[in-house]
């Protein structure tokens, strides 16, 4: 009874001393940092990404008719820290003041999506430009690859693009040459090549200077 009587006792001192035990301060660790994905800015010419067209006369358009520029071409490289799978989109910066109808005077595969805004001036949209990741001239790390298209979304379906051209709903990659998967590079290097086209001069304000203002944002997006 007695050895009874001392487990009873022992026990209840265990748990009135195990309840005075409260918890004390406390401090939090943590573990964190930043996975970045594999950096790739794009490069346009010598870096100033112009393409100039220069001095064109107000007699050299004609009325009724869009002329045409002479079509320009600009080195593009894109030079990644690491071989990585990559695409580029474009984003008009100019979009409102794009002259629709224009696609035609380029070639027969440029669609209205691809063209892009030549600015205004004096409340006159000037035209329209339409630019191709040239078919052709791409290398991957050196060797030759097609570009690839796809309509930009997060299921891409890819095809070998016929001319390269860029427009704001598709996105633009590069493959191993016969291949129509994304191949993974560091440095992609080739020609980016320009069309502009003019809206017709009875609809633009020829009696002061008009700026060409085109502008388009390319964007390099990973797979």
């Amino acid at each position: 009874m007695q050895n009874i009587i001392a487990r009873a006792a022992f026990i209840a001192t265990a748990a009135l001393a195990s309840a005075s035990v409260f918890a004390g301060p406390s401090t939090e660790l943590k573990v964190v940092g930043v996975i970045k994905p594999v950096a790739c800015p794009p490069t346009i010419g010598n870096g100033t990404a112009v393409v100039d067209y220069g001095t064109i006369t107000a007699g050299s358009l004609a009325a009724g008719q869009n002329k045409v520029l002479d079509p320009m071409e600009v080195p593009f490289t894109i030079s990644c820290e690491a071989p990585v799978k990559m695409a580029v989109t474009a984003i008009d910066n100019r979009a409102s003041s794009k002259v629709t109808g224009l696609a035609s005077r380029v070639s027969a595969s440029a669609t209205e999506t691809g063209m892009f805004g030549l600015g205004s001036a004096s409340g006159k949209n000037i035209g329209a430009f339409h630019f191709t990741m040239k078919q052709g001239s791409f290398t991957g790390d050196g060797v030759s690859v097609d570009t690839i298209g796809s309509i930009n979304s997060a299921t891409p379906s890819w095809s070998k693009s016929g001319n390269g051209g860029m427009s704001t709903d598709r996105m633009l990659s590069w493959a191993p040459a016969g291949s129509t998967t994304p191949g993974s590079y560091k440095l992609i290097s080739g020609t980016i090549g320009v069309t502009a086209v003019l809206n017709k001069p009875e609809n633009l304000s020829l009696t002061q200077d008009i700026n060409l203002d085109g502008s388009a944002t390319i964007e390099v997006k990973y797979l």
